[in-house]
C-alpha cells in the first residue's frame, strides 16, 4: 500500500518534495499504486521510488527523475515524460500508450512487455534497454533514436545488434519492420505438415496477399521461430492466437491418422495369420477326411463313371493342392498388402529425410533457386539418395514427389526433380 505521508508530501508540491528528498536521501519512498492521474511533477525527484501499479495517466512529468524507480504495471498513458530521466527504471508492463518521451533518456530500462501503442520516442535514448514483447504499433515514433545496442530477452539476452553498435537508423529500421511481423514459437519443435495446414486455413481467413512466412529460425533446444509478415494495421495478437489454435487441432488431426496408420499395418499382419491359420487347418481337415464321407459312391455303371470322375478330381492329392492353392492366394494378397504398406513407409521415410534437408537449409534464409540447387547436387553426388527419389517417382508419379518437397518456405516444382532425376 502508499505510505501515506509520502504521498501528502508529494501532493504539497515539487519543491517541497525535492526539500524533503534532499534531506532524507536514505528513505525507500513507497508510492505503490499511488493516483497522481493529471498532476504537475514537472522536474520532481522520484529516483529509486516504488511507483508499481501507479497511475500517472495525463501527467505532466518533463525532466522528472524517473532513474532507477520502480514503475512496474503503472498507468501512463498519455502522460508527457519529455526529457525524463528513466534510466535503469524498471517499466515492464507498464502502459505507455499516447504518452510523450521526447529526448527521454530510456537507457537500461527494463522495458519488457511494456504498451507503447502511439507513443513519441522521438529523440529518446535506448542504449542496453531490454525490449522483451514490447508492444508498438505503426503510430508509435522511432525518429532519432540515440542508441548503440538493445536487449531482446530479459538478463542482457538476444542483443541486437549481435556484435558493434547501430548504425545512424538502424535502430529505427529494425522495430519498424517488426511492426509487419508475427513471432510463432515452436518450443516443442514443429511439424511443417501441421504448420502448412494451420498456414494455409489462416491465409483463406485473412487473404494470401495479406500473409506470407518471412523467415524461420531454429533456436537451441530444438526450439523454432516462424516469422510471418502481415499488415501493419492488422491485429497481431488475433493473428498469432488463431495459427496456434488452428495449428493444435491440424496436429491433433495428424497424429490421429499417423496412429491409424501403424494400427492398420498391425491389423494387416494379424489377417495375414489368420488367414494362414485357417487355411492350414482346413487343408488338415480335408486331407484327414475319408474320401467316401464326400462322395457317396452308387452301385450302378452309370454312377460309377461319374464317382470315378469325382474321385479323380477330389483326391487326397488334389485336396491337398487346393487347400495349397488358397493358401497361395491369401499369402499373395497378404504380401500384396505388406508390400504397399513398405512402399508407404518407404516414401514416408524419403519425405522424413527430405524435410530434414530442407528444414536445415531454412535456417539460413536462402532462396527457392538456392535450395532447389543443393538438392540438384546431393542427386548427382549421392546415389541412395537418387535411388530413393527414383523409387519414389516410380511409386507414386509426380503427386509422390510434390508431396515430399512440400514446404511451407519453399516452392520446388517437382517437374524440376524429375528432370534431374532422368537427367543423370
Amino acid at each position: 500500500m502508499v505510505n501515506e505521508e509520502h504521498y501528502a508530501c508529494l501532493k504539497k508540491g515539487v519543491q517541497t518534495w525535492n526539500e524533503w528528498r534532499l534531506k532524507n536521501p536514505g528513505v525507500l519512498v513507497n508510492l505503490f499504486e499511488a493516483n497522481l492521474s493529471m498532476t504537475d511533477l514537472i522536474g520532481a525527484n522520484l529516483s529509486r521510488v516504488n511507483l508499481s501499479g501507479a497511475n500517472l495517466s495525463r501527467a505532466k512529468l518533463e525532466k522528472v527523475n524517473f532513474m532507477g524507480a520502480e514503475l512496474f504495471m503503472a498507468y501512463l498513458s498519455g502522460a508527457n515524460l519529455s526529457m525524463a530521466n528513466l534510466s535503469k527504471a524498471n517499466l515492464s508492463m507498464a502502459n505507455l500508450s499516447m504518452a510523450e518521451l521526447i529526448g527521454a533518456n530510456l537507457s537500461m530500462a527494463n522495458l519488457s512487455r511494456t504498451q507503447a501503442l502511439g507513443t513519441d520516442f522521438t529523440g529518446a535514448k535506448f542504449t542496453a534497454t531490454c525490449l522483451e514483447d514490447w508492444h508498438i504499433n505503426s503510430a508509435t515514433k522511432l525518429d532519432n533514436i540515440d542508441c548503440q545496442y538493445v536487449y531482446l530477452k530479459s538478463y542482457k539476452q538476444e542483443r541486437r545488434p549481435s556484435s558493434g553498435e547501430f548504425r545512424l537508423g538502424e535502430f529505427t529500421k529494425l522495430f519498424q519492420k517488426a511492426l509487419e511481423t508475427v513471432d510463432l514459437i515452436f518450443t516443442d519443435g514443429i511439424d511443417w505438415k501441421a504448420f502448412l495446414l494451420s498456414f494455409q486455413e489462416l491465409q483463406a481467413e485473412y487473404g494470401e496477399e495479406n500473409l506470407s512466412v518471412q523467415a524461420f529460425e531454429k533456436k537451441s533446444g530444438g526450439a523454432f521461430v516462424v516469422r510471418l509478415e502481415v499488415l501493419p494495421e492488422a491485429n497481431k495478437a488475433e493473428i498469432e492466437c488463431r495459427i496456434k489454435e488452428l495449428y493444435e487441432v491440424k496436429l491433433n488431426a495428424l497424429e490421429g491418422m499417423y496412429r491409424k496408420e501403424l494400427q492398420a499395418k498391425d491389423e494387416q499382419i494379424i489377417i495375414y495369420k489368420e488367414q494362414s491359420a485357417s487355411i492350414m487347418s482346413l487343408a488338415k481337415e480335408m486331407a484327414a477326411r475319408p474320401i467316401q464321407n464326400i462322395i457317396d459312391v452308387k452301385a450302378n455303371a452309370e454312377n460309377n463313371s461319374v464317382s470315378e470322375t469325382f474321385n479323380n478330381n477330389f483326391n487326397q492329392p488334389n485336396i491337398a493342392n487346393f487347400a495349397n492353392k488358397n493358401q497361395d492366394d491369401a499369402r499373395q494378397q497378404a504380401n500384396q498388402n505388406i508390400y504397399q504398406s513398405q512402399q508407404n513407409h518407404n516414401l514416408d521415410g524419403t519425405k522424413k529425410e527430405i524435410q530434414q534437408i530442407l528444414n536445415q537449409l531454412a535456417q539460413t534464409n536462402p532462396t527457392t533457386d538456392v535450395v532447389t540447387e543443393a538438392i540438384h547436387q546431393k542427386i548427382k553426388t549421392d546415389p541412395t539418395f537418387k535411388a530413393r527419389l527414383l523409387a519414389a517417382l516410380k511409386a507414386g508419379g509426380l503427386e509422390a514427389l510434390k508431396a515430399i518437397f512440400n514446404h511451407p518456405a519453399f516452392s520446388i516444382p517437382a517437374e524440376t526433380i524429375k528432370g534431374y532425376l532422368e537427367a543423370e
